[in-house]
């Protein structure tokens, strides 16, 4: 059996589960993920931690397919091992945050 090979470029969809395959996160949706780019991306140019996909200077555009924004896998998995996801993780059933 092969190991499994990460496509060249995936959507934040795709990447969520791949964050967590990777062991870069214990859980991660698609929504946090895009919650992180654009939190990340409000940065000062200049910031390390930047998002490092989107429109601004020194970031590399998103690839666009039909509506998808696909990102290229190496980079993302580069970022996220040297800037990790942070948070609270998911809400708990019963609503509650603690």
């Amino acid at each position: 059996m092969s190991a499994r090979k990460d496509p060249q470029y995936i959507s934040f969809t795709d990447a969520a589960d791949l964050i967590v395959r990777h062991g870069l996160a214990g859980s991660m949706t698609p929504r946090g993920l895009r919650h992180m780019a654009t939190v990340r991306s409000r940065k000062e140019p200049t910031a390390k931690d930047r998002w490092p996909f989107g429109d601004k200077p020194g970031q590399e555009p998103y690839l666009v397919a039909g509506r998808t924004r696909m990102m290229r896998t190496a980079r993302l998995l580069k970022y996220l091992e040297k800037f990790p996801p942070k948070g609270r993780g998911p809400a708990r059933p019963d609503g509650s945050d603690s």
